[in-house]
């Protein structure tokens, strides 16, 4: 059943089989909010978590990674409104990445992480335990990097789930020269203590600030929400005071609305494969050499001698399945184009033997009939220059 269905598949060109149309499949909300102490990180990031979990009608748990043992204070906030919410207190990133993968196999839909900054310092201290020393030098940042981002960057990406983070924050300074030549530092804003990138893996990423005002005898404290970060332009910019769901909802909904699926694996290829070591290269010449010899031995093996006709027989059989009567230039084929071709080499053949039989070429099977089309479908036809052609025409 399967192998009759398999002959039905439509050949798609290549174009189409690598680029799809634009589609919503990530429909998965990803937020962070920096700032200094008591600026409302933890309790934005909770108000947000909640309302998404309304919005797409979960019935998990929402999933703490505190690392401050400070979640105990959302509790009223989380049976305010009815949510079940599962805590985990750890600076680790074996722990978090642990909990990723449970969220993503079903435990839950919606997850904070509390702080950020806190599992990146304890993931540095890890890597000094790790390599027996104090210090960094600059070749263990490349490992360090490179680590983070396969156990948090690319999961935080790629998880089907809802991720919201906090984060602290240090001064962002710049080194100028004043009129006199002398060189200082000046504070130019802030960024989140994470990976330098951590900020880029986020949709919406919110600065937290703390606002006094005192007239008189009456004293106001606010927390206020610039939005640094917002894609679609939808927020970017904007500046809520004592942020809630609702004001971040119009970047949530356009991340989760009409969601898509991609017409074809989204597994990416492994970029290593555009790196040749010298080993690599003596398997590809040895691959190569032995297609062609394949090529040629089947070639003698049916028309052995060397007369004019058999000789015109292998001449054809090639450009068949090659489009070129030169053998220097398929000996300078890729390994896969030659397996293709020897195939092609083998159809050109049955059919030569029908012809001269008076017989119809054996009919295909389902599976030999879709290899067919897949191999035709990948042959570009040379395209030949006008000169040429009307010296044919002139012929």
């Amino acid at each position: 059943m399967q192998t009759q269905e398999r002959s039905h598949v439509p050949i798609a060109t290549k174009e189409e089989s690598f680029f799809t149309a634009i589609g919503n499949t990530k429909p998965y909300f990803k937020a962070a909010f920096e700032g200094e102490p008591g600026t409302g990180k933890s309790w934005s990031a909770a108000l947000v978590a909640i309302g998404l979990h309304k919005k797409i009608g979960s019935k998990k748990p929402v999933v703490l990674i505190d690392t401050e043992k400070a979640a105990k204070f959302l509790v009223p906030l989380f049976e305010e409104h009815g949510i079940t919410a599962m805590v985990r207190e750890t600076h680790s990133l074996a722990d978090l990445v642990t909990a990723m993968k449970l969220c993503t196999e079903g435990y839950s839909d919606v997850m904070v992480i509390d702080s950020i900054t806190h599992i990146w310092m304890d993931f540095q201290e890890a890597y000094k335990r790790k390599l027996n020393r104090q210090n960094f030098q600059i070749q263990d940042w490349m490992a360090i990097k490179s680590d983070w981002n396969r156990n948090f960057s690319i999961p935080l990406v790629q998880s089907p789930i809802h991720i919201i983070a906090t984060g602290r924050v240090s001064d962002r300074m710049e080194q100028e020269v004043d009129e006199d030549g002398r060189k200082e530092f000046t504070k130019t804003g802030v960024k989140m203590q994470a990976e330098k990138n951590a900020a880029y893996e986020f949709d919406v990423l919110v600065l937290m600030e703390r606002h006094e005002l005192i007239q008189s005898k009456k004293r106001e404290v606010w927390r206020q929400a610039t939005v640094l970060k917002g894609r679609g332009n939808l927020l970017d910019g904007k500046v809520f005071k004592n942020p809630t769901y609702e004001d971040f909802a119009p970047a949530i909904e356009a991340v989760i609305k009409n969601p898509a699926i991609a017409r074809f694996s989204p597994t990416e290829r492994d970029a290593g494969e555009l790196i040749r070591t010298e080993e690599d290269k003596r398997k590809w010449v040895l691959e190569r050499k032995r297609w062609l010899e394949e090529i040629e031995g089947y070639l003698v093996s049916v028309w052995p001698s060397s007369g004019a006709q058999e000789k015109k027989n292998k001449t054809d059989a090639l450009e068949y399945a090659f489009q070129t009567r030169s053998w220097s230039a398929i000996e300078a084929m890729r390994p896969d184009v030659l397996e293709d071709g020897y195939a092609r080499v083998q159809e050109f053949v049955q059919k030569k033997i029908a012809e001269t039989k008076n017989e119809l070429p054996p009919e295909l099977t389902p599976d030999q009939k879709f290899d067919k089309e897949l191999r035709d479908s990948k042959v570009e036809k040379p395209k030949k220059s006008t000169a040429k052609a009307g010296e044919k025409s002139g012929k």
